[in-house]
């Protein structure tokens, strides 16, 4: 594959504390710290637009790029015809395939893994395969972003009910006829 062709998708690299707190991320767990909750905060777009899928147009120059190599590095290199063929079938199978896995490593893998022309489903689980960790990874940054959400929101809901509760009961002036002054009293 060209590296003009390949888009380049390069993730953030995690900082040791939050790739800890990733891997042992339970939900309803402890809360992490500020820094580790901004950390995530800033990797997780990187992420999603990694495991987004690319436009069509995109996947099949790619998928012709990949199918050239392939077919060059197997046992039964298919015609002209053949694979111009098998390329569309390939197209449509990869559409959703996410940009991360369309790289020089796929190819090699490819080349590595694949003695004969491989089907569309082959290929899909190859590609499919290397976005295995990043998956893992954006689930959990999700996870633990969606959590400090839900925690902000509670805070939140709990500072208008204690403000609510200190409306309803706070001391409120009374008219005293008797005495012809304001004095405060609680309410029941």
């Amino acid at each position: 594959m060209s590296v003009l062709h390949t888009p380049r998708i390069v993730l953030p690299a995690l900082s040791p504390a939050l790739a800890a707190h990733l891997a042992a991320l339970r939900p309803g767990g402890f809360a992490p710290s500020v820094a580790l909750e901004a950390e995530a905060r800033a990797a997780l777009p990187a992420y999603t637009r990694a495991l987004a899928p690319l436009p069509e147009p995109q996947v099949s120059a790619l998928v012709e790029e990949f199918a050239e190599m392939l077919n060059a590095g197997v046992v039964n290199p298919l015609p002209g015809v053949a694979l111009h063929l098998r390329c569309g079938a390939l197209a449509a199978a990869c559409a959703p395939v996410p940009a991360l896995a369309w790289n020089a490593v796929s190819v090699r893998r490819a080349l590595v893994a694949f003695t004969f022309f491989p089907s569309a489903a082959q290929l899909v689980a190859l590609l499919e395969e290397q976005c295995g960790i990043a998956r893992v990874t954006h689930g959990r940054l999700r996870l633990l972003v969606a959590e400090a959400d839900q925690r902000v929101l509670r805070a939140q809901a709990q500072e208008r009910r204690w403000a609510l509760w200190e409306q309803q009961h706070a001391p409120q002036p009374v008219y005293n006829p008797v005495d012809n002054v304001d004095c405060m009293k609680n309410q029941p």
